[in-house]
């Protein structure tokens, strides 16, 4: 019992260390970004390859927290986990989260080193692997997910949805407003307050992945939009609303649950213009997947948004 309380306290502490490495990871992308004045007195953001002071500082805090802490984090979990039988936790605990979290933090590292040793890419941009290359993130998302809590899915909401119905319809809905009164009412003003460029480094980039891909072929396009389209959405959403709401409305209640996810989910796509209506549309998924109480909700939702979007890049 002793060791295993040991094995315990290093695996949570050692995680909490790893959480620093993801806040300073977070901080590393939004370190790259270029901030561009225009003609027009306005703000254009842009990612840059050009390493700066700070950024290099990030980058150090970042490969040092993901790294050494998982020397520790990766025996002491498998140690905790082996000795914990099946069905002794419901629901979502803010530890489980944490471990889950490091975890994605421990393969983000791993991926920095790699990629020090082998440069990115490992495969082809004109090849599928090439363009399967790129969601990584998603593929571990979604992997963690299953090995934490593959016995128990219906714990982060992989279950039948209440009220089905129903549920098209207010998706449908929630889809009409994001595409026709979203930007209106959110982007714009947010963006003509702080005098942002409504151009989007990160569209640009999903919009010239989807094109280079049907330039490609057929097949690496279908590919292109099944994963953007389907894919990210069920590795997101297991994420944010199944893993981190989960676990906050656990702990701080339904209100504080779909803030914190939502803020967390506009934050990680790493652009200004983007943060506010993405936040709005993670409080839209958050409502969908409380509401419903299911995971599947969210997911509609988001596949729907994502596959309409690339399919208009996709026939540009």
């Amino acid at each position: 019992m002793i060791r295993q309380e040991r094995w315990e306290r290093i695996a949570f502490y050692s995680a909490l260390l790893l959480l620093i490495g993801y806040v300073s990871s977070l901080a590393l992308e939004f370190s790259s970004l270029q901030w561009i004045a225009t003609e027009q007195g306005k703000w254009r953001v842009e990612s840059s390859e050009d390493v700066t002071l700070l950024g290099f500082v990030f980058f150090i805090g970042t490969l040092f927290f993901s790294i050494v802490p998982a020397f520790f984090y990766i025996p002491a979990l498998f140690k905790t986990i082996r000795n914990e039988f099946p069905g002794w936790e419901t629901g979502v605990s803010g530890r489980y989260a944490m471990y889950y979290f490091a975890l994605y933090q421990v393969s983000y590292g791993a991926m920095l080193v790699f990629y020090m040793i082998f440069p990115y890419p490992w495969f082809s941009e004109q090849s599928v692997l090439g363009f399967i290359e790129s969601f990584l993130p998603q593929v571990m998302m979604l992997l963690f997910a299953l090995l934490l809590f593959g016995r128990r899915l219906h714990d982060i909401g992989f279950v039948r949805p209440a009220k089905v119905k129903q549920l098209f319809f207010t998706a449908i809905l929630f889809y009409l407003f994001s595409t026709f009164l979203l930007d209106l009412i959110v982007t714009v003003p947010i963006a003509d307050y702080f005098r942002f460029e409504l151009d989007s480094w990160r569209e640009e980039q999903i919009s010239g992945e989807v094109i280079q891909a049907k330039n490609i072929s057929w097949v690496a396009g279908i590919v292109e939009v099944l994963l953007v389209g389907l894919f990210v959405p069920i590795a997101e959403e297991t994420m944010f609303r199944g893993v981190l709401q989960t676990a906050l409305t656990r702990r701080f209640g339904a209100v504080l649950g779909i803030l914190g996810s939502s803020f967390l989910f506009g934050a990680i796509h790493v652009d200004p213009v983007l943060f506010p209506p993405l936040f709005a549309m993670g409080l839209m998924l958050g409502f969908l997947r409380h509401y419903y109480r299911s995971i599947w909700a969210a997911i509609l939702f988001h596949a729907l948004n994502n596959t309409i979007t690339v399919l208009i890049y996709f026939f540009q």
